[in-house]
Order: C-alpha cells, then sequence, then structure tokens
C-alpha cells in the first residue's frame, strides 16, 4: 500500500530534509573495521548498511577481515561488551568454510581482554546446504528476537553454495536471492549493519565483479575489493558507494597506514 500524505498533513510528519538525515547518520555509531586506512576508505560500518567485502586469490584473505568486523563489533565499550550474528556458508562436501575461533581470541587477547568477555558475545548460524541457507534469514530473526538489535550481522561467504565451480545449483537462484533480500531488509529495519564476503567473479587488471549475481551487486551500499599485496598488505578498492567517489587505499592491520590513490 502506498501512502500519500493528505493536504493537512504537517510536513514536518510526512518528509525528513536531507539535512536531517545528513546529520543523523552523522551521529549514529559506527564499527570499525580494525583499520584506520579503510575506515577512512568507507566510513567505518554505518547502521541499516550492507557492506559486501570480496577479493583475493583465497576465501582466508577477505575472511579474516569479516573475523576483524565481528571482533570490533563485541569488543567492549565502556565497560558492556557487544553482540553479533555470524553466518557461515559453504557447502560441506565440497568445500567448507568455517569460523576461525582461534583468530577470534587472538585478536582479543592483542588487545588486552578476556576472551571470555569477548566470545560469549557472538551468536553462530551455520549454513551448509542450499535449504539451510534457505532457512538462515529466520535463524537471524529467532535470535533478534531473544536478543533484541545486536551491533553487527556479518555473513562469510554469502554466494558460495550458490555461485561458482562448487556450487551444487540444485535450488533455483531467486532462493538466493530471497536470502539476501531478507537479511538486507532486518537489517535496516532495525538499524543494523550487515557485512558479508564472497569471491571475485574471474580476474581482472581492475576491480572484477563479485560472485553472487547482479542482485547481489544491486543489494550492497558499499562494496569493496581487497587485493593481496607483498609484505602482507591488502589494496582495498572502493567498488560502490552511496556517499563517496570510487578509489583505493593501501590497508594493513598492524597499525601501519601507507599510502592513498583517487581511481
Amino acid at each position: 500500500m502506498v501512502h500519500t500524505p493528505t493536504d493537512d498533513a504537517h510536513p514536518a510528519e510526512a518528509f525528513e530534509t536531507a539535512l536531517n538525515v545528513l546529520r543523523r547518520r552523522a551521529n549514529q555509531r559506527r564499527v570499525s573495521t580494525g583499520s584506520q586506512a579503510l575506515d577512512s576508505l568507507i566510513g567505518g560500518l554505518e547502521p541499516g548498511m550492507f557492506y559486501l567485502f570480496y577479493g583475493g586469490s583465497e576465501e582466508e584473505q577477505v575472511d579474516r577481515l569479516l573475523h576483524r568486523l565481528v571482533f570490533e563489533a563485541v569488543r567492549p565499550r565502556d565497560g558492556e561488551p557487544g553482540q553479533a550474528i555470524y553466518v557461515v556458508c559453504g557447502n560441506y562436501r565440497r568445500n567448507r568454510s568455517i569460523m576461525d575461533v582461534d583468530f577470534l581470541v587472538s585478536l582479543a587477547v592483542e588487545a588486552g581482554l578476556d576472551p571470555e568477555h569477548v566470545v560469549p558475545g557472538i551468536y553462530v548460524v551455520c549454513a551448509f546446504s542450499e535449504r539451510q541457507l534457505v532457512k538462515a534469514p529466520g535463524l537471524v530473526d529467532e535470535i533478534l528476537g531473544r536478543t533484541g538489535p545486536v551491533d553487527l550481522v556479518a555473513v562469510q561467504q554469502i554466494s558460495k553454495i550458490f555461485h561458482g565451480p562448487l556450487a551444487v545449483k540444485r535450488e533455483s537462484p531467486w532462493e538466493f536471492t530471497g536470502v539476501v533480500s531478507r537479511l538486507r531488509e532486518t537489517c535496516q529495519r532495525l538499524d543494523i549493519p550487515l557485512a558479508a564476503t564472497c569471491r571475485p567473479a574471474g580476474k581482472s587488471r581492475r576491480a572484477p565483479p563479485p560472485e553472487g549475481g547482479s542482485y547481489l551487486r544491486h543489494a550492497a551500499n558499499v562494496m569493496v575489493y581487497l587485493r593481496p599485496m607483498q609484505g602482507g598488505l591488502l589494496s582495498a578498492h572502493l567498488v560502490k558507494h552511496p556517499d563517496s567517489a570510487r578509489r583505493g587505499r593501501v590497508v594493513s592491520f598492524s597499525g601501519e597506514e601507507v599510502r592513498f590513490w583517487v581511481e
């Protein structure tokens, strides 16, 4: 149903000015990526926005970033730990995806935190088949119904089960579209940042498209292509962002920021 303001509706109640939107967004708390350079590139993770990180020759390179995002979301603030939902996608018969708990623990130890105060704030949903992934948004809704809004919903390899050479492809591609749509709508409604990883679709000297089809590219508000470099660094290319032009930055998660360029 479409609601049209009537003639006697107060304009302030019917519309929100662009200036008010910008002010509201500027005052929202954002989840850090764990890198000042990457935060500068994308502005941190804003509530209600969908962030897609993809690239690298190995899944581990982008999935490590997702682990860092989850850690930053649950890192205690003012003595209170945060909460996050972590959805792990991967066909267990062909190519498994795992949540690296040891890496999360190492991040907590590195930050001088007790892992027992950090890890319990992470709720894990496993999807190891097409049908399980289709049901994953419902499980996320159930968790949110018990916990209330969380600080981040993270999805590891969101397109892996339905797309790529290792996908079974028994289900309709529309099933995958429905999964993305439901997760995105839930996070938008509750003002929760949604972050996901996936593989690139092919190779390119510039940034190739992400695996997952045109709907995934359309649904994501922000897309970042990560390319490995020498010395353990990553080049992060901003492919899509509602407020910024395409550009890139070399990022490091060891504390040193390197250089900046515009494409």
